[in-house]
């Protein structure tokens, strides 16, 4: 009898490789991963984690939080970077942020600015009180153009270019409150001010 059913209650062997097809309990990111659509999935030297994917890879939650932190010791620290880089062929990747409501942008030492805001509405771009805001096309200086709003100084610079700040209805320039002020309106300019010189 046990000759009969040896074959049936023999325990199922597979080959060492099987198992990345259907893993159990894969990490945070919690389903099975096709072995068609993995490449390498390794431990490197320094203790972090390599996954390279051959197709699309997707997260879905309610709420999503990256953290580059201090590692837990004896590891030694790296430079805390989070980077978002789509190389594509060379000139067609692209990284595309959205928000139904609004996306907001911050840096600086904790804790301001805060890094959230129900109130945000639209893009906002905001930075600690000693950081600057810079805008650049281009890596030519003198020709290219930049707006830099540092501590004490905001700078629009055209370079080689023009400057153009138009409206159809007034333009207005002032200081001080409005102590001085240059008004360009369609029917015409109006310079005010404790003393205007003109040269």
């Amino acid at each position: 009898m046990y000759n009969n059913f040896r074959h049936r209650c023999a325990r199922r062997t597979y080959p060492p490789s099987s198992s990345l097809l259907n893993p159990r309990g894969a990490g945070s990111g919690g389903g099975p991963v096709e072995i068609q659509e993995l490449d390498i999935q390794a431990e490197v030297s320094d203790g972090g984690h390599v996954q390279n994917l051959d197709s699309a890879y997707s997260i879905r939650a309610n709420s999503v939080e990256f953290v580059a932190r201090p590692p837990i010791p004896p590891s030694d620290p790296q430079d805390y970077v989070i980077s978002l880089f789509a190389a594509g062929m060379g000139t067609d990747g692209r990284v595309e942020v959205r928000g139904s409501q609004g996306v907001r942008v911050t840096a600086g030492p904790p804790p301001l600015p805060p890094s959230s805001s129900e109130s945000t509405d639209g893009v906002e771009v905001i930075v600690g009180e000693a950081q600057s805001i810079t805008i650049q096309r281009g890596l030519i200086p003198e020709v290219d153009q930049q707006i830099l709003m540092a501590p004490g100084s905001i700078l629009v610079d055209g370079g080689a270019g023009t400057v153009t700040i138009q409206s159809l209805s007034e333009v207005k320039l002032q200081v001080a409150d409005g102590l001085s002020s240059i008004t360009l309106t369609p029917a015409g300019i109006i310079i005010q001010g404790i003393l205007v010189s003109i040269n």
